[in-house]
């Protein structure tokens, strides 16, 4: 009985998955079901199935492991009651090759399981299967890139902000070395300028003492030349 179709949890939207959901996902499309015919692996099978592994964007194995299974259990749940092109792609992986003769075998005991299994029929159901796995492609790249725009987006505003933070900070700083800046100048001028004014007023009192000196001395010497001379 065909499973809930592409019943899958978002790659990038709910990450929140439980450990227990995940594990429920992962299941390996090369293994067998109760309605898969097997047969003899073929003694020529030269031919094996290309592996797709080369990527621009470095992937670690554990990323790629658990994509893989979420497409794998995908395709599984696109399972239809009955022998169909599943069940006849589940037979050819279990034999590993892409020979002509095991393809022709197949087809055999295929038609024997199900007497209404054709080579069109097969390519007919192969062309639904691919056409959903499409869709939750399509799918998934769109919530991709729209997370990654959404992280950049934040990413960005951010920067902008701590740009904007540092700037006024660095024109605040600016402004606190300006104000530094005329602080020191008005002390060295404080410093003058009181200099200037103690200076001033140290002749002042040097001045008032000679002064008081000369006074008193022409009073003294007055003041002797009365008691002397009368």
């Amino acid at each position: 009985m065909a499973k809930e179709k592409f019943n899958w949890k978002g790659i990038f939207i709910n990450e929140e998955t439980s450990e227990e959901e995940k594990s429920k996902e992962k299941v390996s499309i090369s293994k067998p079901s109760s309605s898969t015919t097997s047969f003899p692996e073929s003694s020529k099978s030269v031919s094996k199935f290309p592996d797709h592994t080369s990527k621009s964007t470095v992937v670690s194995d554990s990323v790629l492991n658990t994509i893989i299974e979420m497409y794998e259990s995908g395709f599984e749940s696109l399972n239809k009651p009955g022998y169909d092109f599943y069940e006849f792609f589940k037979a050819i992986k279990a034999v590993g090759s892409n020979d002509p003769s095991v393809y022709k075998m197949a087809l055999t005991m295929a038609q024997s399981v199900e007497s209404g299994i054709t080579k069109n029929s097969l390519l007919s159901q192969a062309d639904f299967y691919i056409n959903e796995i499409e869709k939750v492609y399509k799918q998934y790249q769109s919530q991709g890139n729209a997370k990654k725009s959404k992280i950049l987006n934040d990413q960005k505003t951010k920067k902008d902000l701590l740009d904007k933070e540092i700037s006024d900070l660095e024109k605040q700083l600016l402004e606190i070395q300006n104000q530094i800046s005329i602080k020191k100048n008005k002390l060295q001028s404080l410093d003058a300028n009181q200099m200037s004014e103690v200076s001033n007023i140290d002749q002042k009192i040097a001045a008032n003492d000679i002064a008081r000196s000369k006074i008193l001395e022409t009073i003294v010497t007055v003041v002797d030349g009365i008691k002397s001379n009368i």
